[in-house]
């Protein structure tokens, strides 16, 4: 029966009730209200789609950390950012619901699972790392990842692929609004533009939003994604991220350079650079030398390079990493090896890693690290075969940046990694069906040939 049937049915059966029984219809309103946005989702996923790049635009997270904190408490905050990543997990429930699972093989999620079963059976789970925080963690970092399993329309897909294009502009906008208003600062306390989030957390969506303005760009050359494409490099400049930057200009060189004719032709690129360096001088000139003076700025201990902490918070984890340097601690345990005691720490007021290769060698030691950064190169290089050469090229050249990156910042636990990775799966599942589909319309037109050479013998 068609869910628009059951719909009117409910809505029906709703009213009676509420004559008939209004104090327990009351009660089951909460259940209610949550059964219809379900039925909602179920009927137009692209909603939920949408939901996701809005979430994650607005910095719901940080948001409801900025209120809890004027409230004078910090559980909801940790609570909103658990929240925002139940999202993926919902979306990729109605598409299996309703689509069905994919075929291809999700390694990243594997890589994992696999961890976190090493965890529990090997690790010494109570010296650092508890099953609570271990499963906090594994939600958390397979989050990104989960929509692999799931099937859906192209249509769908190229929704999500294009939103990444538009989460630094909504909260860019929103910062600005905010500001306006007074509710949250578009500016650091270092002067360093944030929008809604905070100038690292906004620099990384900036990098995946240039990585999927570039990849719509070269599939139809439309100015409008190569406009946006400049206008998320000006927020990203912004920023004043430098790590985020430097994978953005790995990026831009690999496609420039290793494009071919077919995929880049020579002309544009020719317009491009004549066209576009003049109108870029002018608007990223200023925006520009207001970045470079992040690399002009003293380091926190005295050294020439301003390595925003690093380099009092790596060695608490290459200490970590020398006494279990194979398996690591557990799945989560790359948070809690810091002293929050240490002056240093204090002095930051973070206890990240900056740094996801030494944070998953405390995890899953150096074995699970390379399991879990190889799964990420295999399920794009894999997952590219025989893909559209703009798309080969674009999550190649991609998956490149996100390596380097990896060595300066938190890639795969941080919010940011949503809408990274879901740009990731979301452009492989766009290119297996087209793969798919073309591959279909030459086996038919080669029949058609067949048939008809037949025919005329």
């Amino acid at each position: 029966m068609n869910l628009r049937v059951i719909g009117c049915f409910g809505v029906v059966a709703l009213l009676l009730s509420a004559v008939m029984a209004p104090e327990t219809t009351l009660l089951a309103m909460p259940l209610l209200v949550l059964l219809l946005a379900v039925l909602l989702f179920y009927e137009f996923p692209w909603l939920l789609a949408g939901m996701l790049v809005l979430v994650y635009g607005a910095a719901m997270d940080v948001q409801v950390d900025n209120l809890t904190a004027v409230a004078g408490t910090g559980a909801a905050g940790a609570m909103g950012a658990a929240l925002i990543k139940l999202v993926p997990f919902a979306l990729a429930a109605v598409l299996l619901i309703r689509y069905g699972a994919a075929s291809a093989i999700n390694w990243p999620f594997l890589a994992f699972a696999g961890i976190a079963a090493i965890s529990i059976a090997v690790l010494p789970m109570g010296r650092v790392v508890g099953n609570a925080e271990m499963i906090r963690s594994f939600i958390g970092s397979t989050a990104p990842f989960v929509l692999g399993f799931a099937l859906a329309p192209k249509s769908l897909w190229t929704a999500l692929c294009r939103g990444a294009c538009f989460v630094p502009l909504i909260s860019t906008l929103g910062g600005l609004l905010s500001g306006l208003i007074g509710f949250y600062p578009p500016l650091d306390t270092f002067g360093r533009f944030q929008g809604l989030h905070s100038p690292p957390f906004l620099a990384g969506f900036c990098s995946t939003a240039i990585f999927a303005c570039t990849l719509e760009y070269l599939r139809g050359f439309k100015m409008p994604w190569l406009l946006l494409g400049g206008v998320n490099l000006a927020i990203l400049l912004a920023t004043q991220a430098r790590a985020p930057l430097a994978a953005v200009i790995l990026f831009l060189g690999v496609v420039f350079l290793l494009s071919n004719r077919h995929t880049f032709p020579l002309k544009r690129k020719v317009d491009l650079v004549m066209g576009g360096m003049l109108p870029g001088l002018v608007v990223l000139g200023p925006i520009t030398a207001y970045a470079i003076q992040r690399f002009t700025q003293p380091n926190y201990s005295g050294g020439d390079f301003n390595f925003s902490g690093r380099d009092i918070i790596w060695p608490f984890f290459l200490n970590a990493i020398e006494r279990r340097p194979l398996f690591g601690f557990g799945l989560g345990a790359g948070k809690l090896i810091v002293d929050p005691a240490d002056p240093g720490i204090r002095y930051l007021g973070s206890n990240a890693a900056h740094n996801e290769y030494l944070r998953l060698s405390v995890d899953g030691g150096i074995i699970g690290c390379a399991a879990i950064f190889a799964s990420l190169v295999a399920w794009v290089v894999i997952g590219t075969r025989g893909a559209p050469l703009a798309d080969r090229l674009v999550l190649r050249a991609a998956i490149a940046a996100v390596l380097l990156h990896s060595g300066f910042d938190n890639t795969l636990i941080a919010s940011t990694a949503v809408i990274q990775f879901t740009w990731f799966g979301a452009a492989l599942a766009r290119a297996r069906l087209e793969t798919r589909a073309a591959a279909a319309t030459l086996k038919a037109s080669r029949a058609e040939a067949r048939r008809l050479a037949l025919a005329a013998g």
